[in-house]
């Protein structure tokens, strides 16, 4: 079951709130995990692996593997993620890796680079509705992600259509900040001008939850979706479906 915790400092309970003038202004989602579930797009990778005649179920296994870890410069993943590297720039490592692991000759591949997939991504549509029924009643929406440049021209990740869910995208790569760095919460508070006691942040990650802690938001831990809704639907007091 979804938890729904907060320092003291900004803890108060659901029943007590004034629904009349509701004290929370916005919500901060995660992307990953909340937003998008790797479990329900799998599909997204078959496709890149059959579009690059590369082996059946072979991306995942190199993202894990030795064989990447060992060519990856140090930090790389933190750098990718604030924007010193680019998604063509992980690209490159991992065919390289790739071809070591599998004994393959791909000549090219556009993997984390590879945006004309976004299109095919499985969303959670129980929480994107959350979303338009938030921005309905005039609670700001507000998706914050680590993120990378897809190329050398720096214009963050893009994800489709999000504008239609969230009032600001925030992306670490951009910022040059990533969680659980509490300036990119700070980033957040700033972008959508509300204090922290105003605000819910909504992420799967216990450290990166802990993180928005320090700054006094409420969290709600995220374990599964239908869970997560109800806690934020307890907190709010208005339904989201």
């Amino acid at each position: 079951m979804s938890t729904s915790t907060a320092p003291s400092s900004a803890s108060s309970d659901a029943d007590s709130l004034n629904h009349d003038e509701n004290p929370i202004k916005a919500v901060i989602f995660d992307y990953g995990e909340v937003m998008w579930m790797q479990s329900r797009n799998v599909h997204v990778y078959r496709k890149i692996e059959e579009d690059n005649q590369l082996f059946d179920n072979s991306l995942i296994p190199t993202l894990v593997s030795k064989e990447l870890s060992s060519i990856l410069p140090k930090g790389f993943q933190e750098d990718l993620l604030t924007g010193i590297y680019t998604a063509k720039d992980f690209d490159r490592l991992f065919l390289s890796a790739y071809n070591r692991k599998f004994g393959s000759r791909v000549e090219k591949l556009k993997f984390f680079s590879a945006t004309e997939y976004d299109h095919e991504a499985v969303y959670e549509e129980a929480v994107l509705t959350a979303c338009r029924k938030l921005r309905e009643r005039g609670v700001k929406t507000i998706l914050m992600l680590d993120t990378y440049h897809v190329d050398e021209k720096r214009n963050g990740r893009r994800i489709p259509n999000m504008e239609k869910y969230f009032d600001f995208v925030i992306e670490s790569c951009k910022e040059g900040v990533k969680k659980p760095d509490p300036r990119f919460y700070q980033i957040a508070l700033d972008c959508a001008d509300v204090q922290p006691e105003e605000v819910i942040y909504v992420d799967d990650s216990k450290i990166n939850c802990e993180s928005a802690a320090v700054l006094g938001i409420r969290y709600i831990q995220v374990f599964n979706s239908m869970d997560m809704l109800e806690d934020l639907q307890e907190i709010l007091g208005f339904d989201l479906d």
